[in-house]
């Protein structure tokens, strides 16, 4: 169903599922101290979305020298 290649993309979401856990976790045991402000839902929306283009960036770069 999947190609070997393309395995390590699906390893994104489990560790995105991680953070979010502990950041709730985190959360819930300091009500007070975690503050929600735009800069934090801005690197919470579009932070998993630019590790990807990183990875796809380096592999294309990488390919590309082994040309």
């Amino acid at each position: 169903m999947f190609n070997k290649e393309n395995l390590k993309y699906f390893l994104i979401w489990p560790i995105s599922i991680l953070i979010a856990a502990f950041f709730r976790y985190y959360g819930f045991l300091n009500p007070d101290v975690l503050l929600i402000n735009n800069y934090l839902v801005l690197s919470l929306v579009f932070g998993p979305a630019l590790l990807v283009t990183l990875i796809l960036v380096f592999n294309k770069i990488l390919k590309a020298e082994r040309n």
